[in-house]
């Protein structure tokens, strides 16, 4: 069974945050971002075409971001 979640994903520009949905299948690691207490990085899975991790910038706290998980 496919499940999603939909996050508030910072722009590039920090001012714009946009919704996506995440295939949570593809979610790799979520952790507190080192800058802002306020948000959150997601490490999804796969790889970009050059190779590198994806990471998202999410635009919730840590503690809540983890709530969209079971134990």
């Amino acid at each position: 069974m496919i499940q999603f979640i939909e996050v508030p994903v910072a722009a590039d520009d920090e001012e714009e945050v946009k919704k996506q949905m995440i295939n949570m299948a593809n979610v790799g690691r979520i952790y507190a971002s080192p800058q802002n207490s306020r948000k959150s990085m997601m490490e999804l899975n796969y790889h970009s075409i050059n190779d590198a991790p994806v990471l998202l910038e999410i635009d919730l706290p840590y503690e809540t971001l983890r709530t969209y998980f079971p134990s």
